[in-house]
This record gives C-alpha cells, structure tokens and sequence, in this order.
C-alpha cells in the first residue's frame, strides 16, 4: 500500500463516517473498510401506530486499495462484495433498495481489467419489486490521474466520487 493509497483510504474513512458507520478492516487483503448505511422514512397519522407508510433504505460500501488492479482482482473484488453484500439484504415490504457499492483505488490497472470491471452488475427484484431490490454499483479511481472507470449502476456513484477523491488526491500530493 503505498502513501498515496493509505492516506487516501484514511480521508475517505472519515468522509465516509459522517452518514456511515465504519468498520476497520485488516485481513490482509485489498479490502480495507466495510461501511454501512441504513435509513427508514416513514409517515403516519397521529400516533406512530397509525402509519401510512415506511421504506427503508440501506447500504454497504465496500473500500478495496488494490494496487495493480488486474482482472483477477476484479473477479475476487466483484465474488467477495457480493458474497458478503447478498445475505445482508433482507428483503420485505418496507424494503425499499439495498446498494452493495464497491470503491477500488488502484495505482496502475491493465486495459482489460477496466473493462471487465465496466461490464459487472448485479441487480435483483424481490417480489416484483414490491419487497425492494438490490444493486451492485462500482467504480475504481487511478490514483495517478484522479480518472473514475465505473459500470453502468456506479454512474451516479462515479460523480460524487470524482469531486471527494479530486480534493483529496490534490491536498496529498
């Protein structure tokens, strides 16, 4: 891990920590932090009994430094968000969505490994979406140039991440 990446992961912790919770983590591999978000809205008439209707919301995000980023990486980032992610989402009528979101800084990637990681997705609809769904988002940001490659659900999740790791990459430097 180079000094870039640690005080990259370091400022996105604490960016992160203001609306999520946090877990350190340190099993020696690329994954560096697990943090959660859970919100419930809900609406109702008089008393809290009375209500009119709820939905939650909820997250897991995923903060990978991987270094070189291959497509063997891709493949266990992608396998390993998603076998922790899935058994986390419970599905009922209040479910609204469930993002599993995987951050990957790299230092160098290879070609094909970006765009493997461009084509990954996984979304399911539970009872017609009626009980929520799932969404697999991911984006990985070069450290060198500060340049965001994210697939098709991490779209969203691509702009807010080029304007927090551009302050940050920039303040390091």
């Amino acid at each position: 891990m180079s000094q870039l990446s640690e005080r990259v992961v370091q400022d996105l912790k604490k960016a992160y920590a203001a609306y999520f919770d946090v877990e350190e983590i340190d099993d020696g591999t690329a994954l560096k932090a697990l943090c959660s978000f859970h919100v419930r809205d809900s609406q109702y008439v008089l008393v809290k009994k009375a209500e009119l209707w709820a939905a939650e919301n909820h997250e897991y995000l995923y903060l990978w430094d991987a270094g070189e980023l291959d497509e063997a990486a891709v493949e266990e980032i992608f396998r390993r968000t998603l076998a922790d992610g899935e058994p986390r989402v419970h599905p009922h009528a209040q479910h609204m969505y469930t993002y599993l979101t995987a951050v990957v800084l790299y230092d160098s990637a290879r070609p094909d490994a970006l765009a493997r990681l461009k084509k990954l997705k996984r979304h399911r609809e539970f009872k017609l979406s009626l009980h929520g769904w799932m969404e697999l988002r991911i984006a990985a940001v070069d450290l060198s140039t500060g340049e965001i490659t994210a697939n098709r659900a991490g779209k969203a999740l691509a702009k807010d991440l080029k304007r927090l790791t551009d302050r940050i990459i920039s303040a390091n430097h």
